[in-house]
């Protein structure tokens, strides 16, 4: 990662109860980061579960209490069964949780249903989560924002998250295809990101710990550092927004059936005989508009945009 310096993020965790002083760190630092606030029991209880289904795989050694790599590559790991769980949904939506969102959004939130697993593996530059802004993926709205949890202790070798500094003051930037870095969420798609010399930093992290939760702007860019370690990387990212907001039609769709909507528009981009990059452009289009993958709608947006170049 190119950085001029790594820093380290404010804790908000003192100032939990104060939701109009919370508000105003977040407008202005585009974070909020909060030590020890979940029940330990249910997040150690996810990230058994999700140990226990990565050791029936072969991903990590039986009997861990740590998910400990065994070698595998990715192409072994189906985390279909990991999305069938239900303990990562009822952390998600547990008192611990709610009490945290509903202080930056002064009261009830709507949780997104496309809830992202991550299961960082190591030394697996190819998959890692290169900068960008999570409202570039999400265009109807940018009043929302990210919460990233951890499921495991994670220091600054094992693959930490890390923002940009006061990056959500830059407004929505460009994103480009990077040619290296795939999508382990949605296999073989290439992932964009924010051009590296888009961001001056300085970058801020910290070590986190099970119980911590790090709330951020839909416009902060942030990326995954590198896995050193002998242990998968085990977090969820999910996204929040106040309950008397509109909602898009992407935060009411699951991993699994986002997936499915996937695999249907990507084989009629091929009948279409569209290339990779606008597929991937018409794909963020119909999601923003709500289509149904069927040949009739992307015609009509291959109508309406044309084939010469990506939709943005």
């Amino acid at each position: 990662m190119q950085q001029t310096r790594l820093d380290m993020f404010e804790n908000s965790t003192p100032h939990l109860e104060d939701r109009e002083l919370l508000n105003r760190k977040f407008q202005d630092q585009g974070y909020l980061f909060f030590k020890g606030v979940l029940n330990r029991t249910e997040v150690d209880n996810v990230r058994r579960e999700f140990i226990n289904v990565l050791g029936e795989q072969g991903i990590v050694k039986n009997g861990s209490v740590e998910p400990v790599w065994t070698g595998a590559g990715l192409e072994h790991l189906d985390d279909n069964p990991l999305y069938r769980l239900s303990s990562y949904d009822d952390l998600l939506e547990s008192t611990e949780m709610m009490k945290v969102v509903e202080s930056l959004f002064n009261g009830p939130v709507f949780r997104y249903r496309n809830t992202d697993i991550r299961f960082a593996l190591p030394h697996d530059g190819k998959h890692l989560t290169p900068p960008h802004q999570d409202h570039f993926y999400i265009r109807q709205t940018d009043k929302f924002c990210t919460a990233w949890v951890p499921l495991m202790p994670i220091g600054l070798d094992d693959g930490v998250l890390a923002i940009a500094k006061n990056s959500h003051k830059m407004g929505l930037l460009e994103h480009v295809e990077h040619e290296t870095a795939h999508s382990y969420i949605f296999r073989g798609r290439k992932q964009r990101g924010v051009p590296a010399d888009a961001l001056p930093g300085p970058w801020l992290t910290t070590e986190y710990a099970p119980g911590d939760v790090l709330l951020f702007h839909s416009l902060s860019v942030h990326q995954a550092l590198p896995n050193r370690s002998d242990r998968i990387r085990l977090s969820l990212d999910v996204r929040y927004q106040s309950s008397d907001t509109p909602r898009t039609w992407q935060s009411q769709q699951t991993i699994l059936a986002m997936r499915e909507y996937r695999r249907t528009a990507q084989r009629l981009a091929i009948e279409v005989g569209l290339s990779e990059p606008i597929f991937e452009g018409l794909l963020i289009e119909m999601m923003k508009r709500g289509m149904d993958a069927t040949r009739t709608n992307m015609n009509t947006l291959v109508a309406e945009f044309g084939t010469q170049q990506s939709i943005s």
